[in-house]
């Protein structure tokens, strides 16, 4: 099955990071697993892991500049963006206004909380299979 599109995951990160990094990557499955034919991306999970950031040290004015910066750079090779988590921190509004700035589409599934729902109310609330 050939992938129909390539979309940029966006999740709050900031604050708890351990407990907001946890969250999504179970986003990033969830939405993996219900449309096997999108491929979603977070590459932002393993540069704060391997930068050591997902401790208390997520303040850093210069490195979180850095990171939304890499992070636009990918969103905007992205077909879309996808945002998760409950709610759009400050990060995923840069990052949907960088993707809205070139053109991609913004998938705001803040609506379905914090957590991933089951994937028969992703399914049905947002039809991955109409994406693309």
């Amino acid at each position: 099955m050939k992938p129909k599109a390539l979309c940029y995951l966006a999740h709050p990160v900031a604050g708890a990071v351990p407990v907001n990094l946890a969250r999504a990557k179970r986003w990033l499955k969830a939405l993996q697993d219900a449309n096997p034919t999108i491929v979603i991306i977070a590459p932002w999970i393993g540069m704060i892991e391997s930068q050591g950031l997902e401790g208390d040290n997520d303040n850093d004015p210069e490195l979180r500049a850095i990171g939304l910066s890499r992070d636009c750079y990918v969103v905007g090779r992205c077909d879309a963006i996808v945002l998760v988590g409950g709610r759009i921190s400050n990060g995923m509004q840069i990052e949907m206004n960088y993707a809205t700035t070139m053109g991609s589409t913004v998938m705001d599934l803040t609506h379905l909380g914090d957590e991933p729902p089951s994937q028969a109310q992703i399914k049905a609330s947002v039809q991955l299979g109409a994406w693309f």
